[in-house]
């Protein structure tokens, strides 16, 4: 895992400070010795999952300094635990579309192998809320760690009938069946993302070899796609949070919320470069 989390942290490309902040507590917590500063506890927010993770971890890294019972010290340590040996990784391979789905299985694997079955019994259900949909499976056909032999498998999953009422959640209450391959999890429906990332067009590389695949054009435009997908609700949290507090300090009414929306739209589409230069141009 310390040798994973270096990885991650040598390769710079991390989309918001407290990602790589998760990656270099992390590090320290393991035993590595990254050298680092230690910033001081940001904005605690009940929706942000991320804050309480940073905070559990530094606690852990302070806590000879701290006062705490017995019982609070093995509840921080459980989450530290957690987020250092399981979740860190995770959360930092959310953003890239193809791995999504082995992803789902190798977190679940992991939980139940390293934490303790509480830790497990939270985790799992907190999985069923999104656990590999039948749309949503065939963005694994991009993934490079997949075999061509799995991929075969799911291409001929792709061929079998979907669920009748495509549930939005896995409607069994049993144990997730962490044997299961990615093939089973794949349906007609599966389909649906590769024609939708090619324009509608039919994803004929399905019908090659998947050792072909990467010189196929309709294969190389889908997978070029497909990695630019916003695959985590970060942009989209960040995006509420920022409407809601310019329209709530100026008007309550709705009419007068979605006029000012669509006016932020227009405006938006006159201003085509995003620099002052162009906004005078614009005004004169």
């Amino acid at each position: 895992m310390l040798g994973h989390l270096k990885r991650l942290l040598d390769c710079g490309n991390h989309p918001r400070e407290n990602y790589k902040e998760i990656i270099l507590l992390s590090v320290a917590y393991v035993g590595g010795g990254v050298p680092t500063s230690f910033r001081a506890p940001g904005a605690y927010h009940m929706a942000r999952w991320m804050a309480k993770a940073i905070y559990a971890v530094k606690i852990m890294l302070f806590h000879d300094q701290l006062e705490m019972s017995r019982r609070e010290l093995a509840g921080i340590r459980r989450v530290a635990f957690f987020v250092t040996m399981v979740y860190a990784k995770y959360w930092n391979e959310a953003m890239i579309p193809s791995y999504a789905a082995k992803n789902d299985l190798d977190f679940i694997t992991d939980v139940k192998r390293i934490c303790d079955d509480g830790v497990a019994s939270v985790a799992e259900r907190a999985m069923r809320r999104h656990l590999l949909s039948e749309n949503l499976i065939g963005l694994a056909i991009f993934d490079d760690r997949i075999s061509p032999e799995q991929k075969a498998e799911m291409v001929e999953g792709m061929k079998r009938p979907s669920t009748t009422k495509n549930p939005q959640r896995p409607e069994s209450k049993t144990p997730i069946n962490l044997n299961r391959p990615l093939s089973a999890f794949c349906s007609v429906r599966s389909m649906q993302v590769l024609k939708s990332l090619l324009g509608g067009q039919q994803p004929t590389f399905l019908e090659l070899s998947p050792e072909t695949w990467n010189t196929d054009s309709f294969f190389k435009c889908a997978k070029k796609r497909a990695g630019v997908l916003k695959v985590t609700n970060d942009l989209a949290e960040r995006g509420i949070a920022l409407i809601q507090r310019f329209l709530g300090n100026r008007t309550k009414d709705e009419r007068q919320t979605q006029f000012l929306l669509k006016l932020a739209r227009l405006h938006t589409k006159a201003v085509l470069k995003k620099t002052k230069a162009e906004l005078k141009k614009v005004l004169e």
